[in-house]
């Protein structure tokens, strides 16, 4: 726990949260893999020519932004598998070390949270009910069915939350495990955290520009509750 995360702790308000990571490994290598092969298999049935990028990638979101720009007439019916992937992932995820502390740390201190997720916000939904978490959230935006170009780091769903909180941007701190949630926080003008699992991802969060790096949500729940005591 540094000064440094402490002094950006005191000024915030309320939170920002990334769910795949800070709550939930949701898509270990293996389940992104069969969710990106299972959003392909859609454009293929259609069709649609692949690129050899998209042919290799493990990320279903890649598919999911290749149909938006190649193949449209596909969104949907990618779209609809995506959701389904991510909602039986979430069914068999489990939370973060901390991350429940975390979450009730923020809501004992007066702090609300909305989680901002590239993710579908059923998939947030799945996972939070089964884990008694949803009464710490306050709002879940999701990523925008069918529009994958406003996914982060497009700033549209931080905009979306520091509307709903009714907050300035500099009362705010998004936390979040990807470059991608750094660049929308310095966007958006609003403070970031970065969850580091491996000292390399830690470096990365560093360069994008992150306030802040931490390696434990649990140790950030006891950060919340020792910025809360200093007011």
């Amino acid at each position: 726990m540094t000064d440094q995360l402490l002094a950006l702790l005191a000024h915030t308000t309320a939170v920002l949260l990334d769910f795949d990571g800070p709550v939930t490994p949701l898509l270990p290598a293996d389940r992104n893999a069969h969710l990106a092969d299972a959003t392909r298999a859609v454009l293929r049935e259609a069709g649609t020519g692949l690129t050899d990028s998209v042919s290799a990638t493990s990320d279903h979101l890649a598919v999911l932004r290749f149909a938006a720009s190649n193949a449209p007439a596909t969104l949907e019916a990618v779209e609809r598998t995506a959701v389904q992937g991510e909602v039986d992932a979430a069914r068999l995820a489990v939370p973060t070390p901390g991350a429940a502390e975390f979450l009730a740390a923020c809501h004992q201190t007066r702090r609300p949270v909305v989680v901002v997720s590239n993710n579908s916000a059923d998939s947030v939904e799945a996972f939070l009910q089964q884990h008694h978490l949803h009464d710490l959230v306050q709002e879940i935006l999701g990523r925008p069915y069918g529009e994958p170009s406003l996914m982060k780091p497009h700033p549209e769903l931080v905009r979306r939350a520091l509307a709903i909180l009714d907050r300035q941007p500099q009362s705010c701190v998004m936390i979040g495990d990807s470059v991608t949630d750094i660049e929308v926080s310095r966007a958006a003008d609003v403070h970031s955290i970065g969850y580091a699992k491996t000292p390399e991802r830690g470096t990365e969060l560093q360069r994008a520009g992150a306030d802040a790096v931490i390696t434990d949500m649990t140790a950030l729940a006891e950060a919340i509750h020792t910025s809360a005591a200093a007011d």
